[in-house]
């Protein structure tokens, strides 16, 4: 009879874990725990860990925001996953923002940003529309980008009085003329096609 020999289960401590406190969380709580492990966003007190990117969604991001710092005017500067400290219980990472000129090192803002951009993938697509989206016309933003690469898609949105209004909705190769936050054109195949050998 032959025996069967079963790995050992990996030990907790190498394990990756996250102790998250009890909600209604504050930011000053997210402050007192490590979490360089996940992205962390608070909203109205609940704590959301989102996941990372895929492939395209971080290659959809790199090119946006190389093409976003390019033409951003003086006094703007284009972050990538930084923090934007909306009230003590709500702090939203876009995975874009378009914030004015500071410490270009820093990781929270707790200024308004110009412009924030939220780019979908199958497992955020559905929180980025509906949640995010109404906090930051709650939070008064006055531009938001959704794009979409699997439908190659942007909607752009601005705040008009208390409500976004649809501003521009393109597809593949046409192209969104923007002029807030600043002017720029932008094409969603040109982000999403696949780089060149």
């Amino acid at each position: 009879m032959k025996s069967v020999v079963q790995a050992p289960a990996p030990l907790r401590a190498h394990r990756p874990g996250l102790v998250l406190p009890s909600p209604p969380v504050t930011v000053a709580d997210l402050d007192k725990i490590v979490h360089d492990a996940a992205r962390v966003e608070i909203l109205d007190g609940l704590l959301v860990a989102r996941p990372w990117p895929t492939p395209l969604r971080a290659r959809v991001t790199d090119r946006l925001r190389t093409l976003l710092t390019d033409t951003a005017t003086s006094g703007a500067q284009v972050f990538t996953s930084v923090q934007v400290e909306l009230s003590p219980r709500c702090l939203l990472v876009p995975d874009i923002a378009v914030v004015a000129v500071g410490d270009p090192a820093r990781r929270r803002i707790a200024e308004t940003p110009f412009a924030v951009v939220e780019i979908a993938d199958a497992s955020t697509r559905r929180y980025d529309r509906t949640l995010k989206l109404d906090l930051y016309r709650e939070f008064r933003i006055p531009v938001c980008w959704l794009v979409d690469p699997d439908s190659a898609t942007i909607e752009a949105f601005e705040l008009v009085g208390a409500d976004y209004v649809p501003a521009g909705v393109v597809r593949g190769d046409d192209r969104l003329v923007a002029t807030r936050p600043f002017p720029v054109t932008v094409t969603p195949a040109a982000l999403i096609d696949p780089p060149e050998d």
